[in-house]
């Protein structure tokens, strides 16, 4: 969502208003597995928004100017390197009434619920307005969104009962970021998890 006047002018007026994202990625297995979904749900109901995007488990976004980008990076990098990677466990279709969505569950929501509100506080203790970064959060692979009421109710149909399971494991978080009008993203930086519990300690 473009922020309004009122958000605007807490921003510092150097740099350009930029949003950023910071997502996950399954495998490159998963991602073609995604795709396949995509396609046929193309294929069976037309165009709609998603459709060409990989698959990825979205965390959080937000804007800032972009000569505080080098700080975002940073305070990301801060909670990641502060975390070990864990398994994401993938389970059956759902929609979302609200957003018109239709995407893949994840089992485990409360591993990716602790990264994204560990996000939240450090962002918000840095830079980041709280009325940029969203308290409700609800993790899921995303198949589309803002679809029409007549596609929306066939991903229900069609979708709902459909079985499907896979899991992979998160090690790193991408960061994407894109200028006005808002319209393409650009891969930014990929930022790693601490690798072992040593690490975490800071034993080596």
């Amino acid at each position: 969502m473009i922020p309004n006047k009122k958000q605007m002018e807490s921003f510092h007026p150097s740099g350009s208003l930029t949003e950023y994202l910071v997502l996950a990625l399954p495998y490159a297995e998963i991602n073609e597995e995604v795709r396949g979904f995509k396609r046929d749900f193309f294929k069976q109901h037309g165009a709609y928004s998603g459709q060409n995007s990989c698959a990825h488990v979205r965390l959080i976004s937000f804007f800032q100017m972009s000569d505080r980008e080098e700080r975002v990076l940073s305070s990301i990098a801060d909670v990641v390197s502060n975390m070990q990677s864990f398994e994401v466990f993938l389970n059956g279709f759902n929609v979302d009434n609200r957003q018109r969505e239709l995407y893949i569950d994840i089992l485990n929501k409360e591993s990716l619920s602790d990264v994204y509100h560990v996000l939240r506080m450090k962002l918000f203790e840095e830079l980041v307005s709280l009325s940029f970064l969203n308290p409700r959060y609800e993790p899921h692979l995303s198949i589309g969104k803002d679809l029409s009421p007549l596609q929306f109710i066939g991903a229900a149909e069609e979708y709902k009962e459909k079985p499907y399971t896979n899991n992979f494991r998160i090690t790193r978080l991408h960061v994407l970021r894109r200028q006005a009008p808002f319209r393409v993203w650009e891969k930014l930086t990929e930022l790693p998890f601490a690798k072992s519990e040593g690490e975490l300690l800071g034993l080596y």
